[in-house]
């Protein structure tokens, strides 16, 4: 008698299951190697634990120093991008009352067939803020900690509403069947490395800053403008539609645009009344000081930030200096800055002049608009001035 026992075929199916998973562990490795990106990250990382366990949705959390900070948000039944642009980047501390702490605390796996009915004496409760907000309900929850070899938990994977074959809303399996805990250590490890990445960056950053305030030190005493002068170029980066990358690449490299202030004498920097022709030709070379001080530059930061400090006191129509180059041969970070820089100058106290207005300085910015000023730049700087004039301390000129 011919045929298949059943034994055998129970053994092929388990094959099967098998083989997906290390498919999937082997394509969700490689994009994780593949990724700079740590949202895009997460978001591979939930992609693939939803795929393994069914999930109808889920989210996780980046963990550091007992801090909770949300990394992904992801749902097949609702719209969440307006609840992920709020949500990404909140922190809030891991403790033993909520679900996604407990994980982290104790570093053991989560597995609630009914979130809606926990049994009498659970540590921790859920949150029903989504749920109020959206009409969702959030029934089975498997949360997973990311643990990296050492017991350090880097991440909480939170998988939401298994989906069985049939299409009905059920409990999850054993986790250990499924995957996505084979999944879960691969990516406590990437998670790790890019966060020892990122705080390198962070340490990288925050030597670029000291650097800059030690040249604005002699001359403003105080790191305000390097500030205000970042977050400016920031938001006219944003608006002229600058990807997310770029903005946050100039919202850094713009603060070195002064850095070749370093070498200028105190008697000409902090001369309080006009500059001869001497002196101002002096002042000048503080542009190409800064591309002698960041000449053959490492990295990107620096490679932009030397382009800054060289080219930021160019003019839009070629009347600038150092080297009198106009509109589009001004690079496009430089032409952003330059508006940055001048709305800045004009509104603080300097020993050489005293602050004025913001309605002075707004005028300036558009009457030398086409002169001065890139006229694009000038019309995305007035289309976030309400943003930019929050970094300012109060209606007054700051200090």
């Amino acid at each position: 008698m011919s045929g298949e026992m059943p034994g055998t075929t129970i053994e092929i199916d388990q094959t099967q299951q098998q083989t997906r998973v290390l498919s999937s562990l082997l394509e969700v490795g490689r994009k994780l190697y593949a990724h700079d990106d740590t949202h895009e990250m997460l978001e591979t990382i939930l992609t693939h634990a939803r795929a393994l366990t069914g999930a109808e949705a889920g989210s996780m959390f980046l963990v550091n120093r007992n801090q909770l900070k949300f990394g992904a948000v992801q749902n097949d039944r609702i719209d969440t991008s307006n609840i992920s642009q709020n949500l990404l980047g909140r922190t809030m501390p891991a403790t033993m009352e909520s679900l996604a702490g407990f994980v982290t605390l104790t570093g053991d796996i989560a597995n609630i067939p009914d979130s809606y009915n926990l049994p009498e004496g659970t540590p921790f409760h859920i949150n029903r803020d989504f749920d109020t907000a959206t009409g969702y309900k959030t029934r089975s929850i498997l949360a997973v900690p990311l643990n990296c070899p050492d017991g350090t938990c880097v991440g909480v994977l939170q998988l939401i509403n298994h989906i069985g074959p049939d299409g009905e809303s059920g409990a999850f399996g054993d986790p250990a069947d499924s995957g996505v805990l084979l999944l879960a250590s691969s990516a406590a490890v990437t998670v790790h490395n890019t966060i020892l990445q990122e705080q390198i960056y962070q340490a990288h950053l925050g030597t670029i800053y000291r650097l800059a305030v030690i040249a604005e030190y002699r001359d403003n005493d105080t790191g305000d403008h390097i500030r205000r002068v970042s977050r400016t170029s920031e938001l006219i980066a944003r608006a002229i539609g600058m990807d997310r990358d770029l903005v946050e690449l100039i919202k850094h490299s713009s603060q070195m645009h002064d850095v070749g202030k370093v070498a200028i004498p105190d008697a000409i920097l902090l001369k309080p009344g006009h500059l001869t022709p001497a002196q101002r030709e002096i002042m000048q070379k503080h542009t190409t000081i800064a591309a002698e001080i960041l000449a053959d530059p490492e990295d990107e930061v620096l490679a932009m930030g030397r382009d800054i400090a060289l080219n930021h006191h160019e003019r839009w129509d070629g009347q600038g200096y150092p080297n009198g180059i106009s509109k589009r041969e001004i690079p496009l970070s430089a032409r952003i800055v330059a508006v940055a820089d001048v709305f800045d100058a004009v509104v603080s106290h300097r020993c050489y002049k005293a602050a004025c207005s913001f309605d002075v300085a707004l005028d300036i910015i558009i009457q030398d608009s086409g002169h001065h000023f890139d006229p694009e730049i000038t019309k995305a700087f007035f289309a976030v001035v309400e943003e930019i004039l929050e970094s300012y301390p109060s209606a007054g000129a700051p200090s």
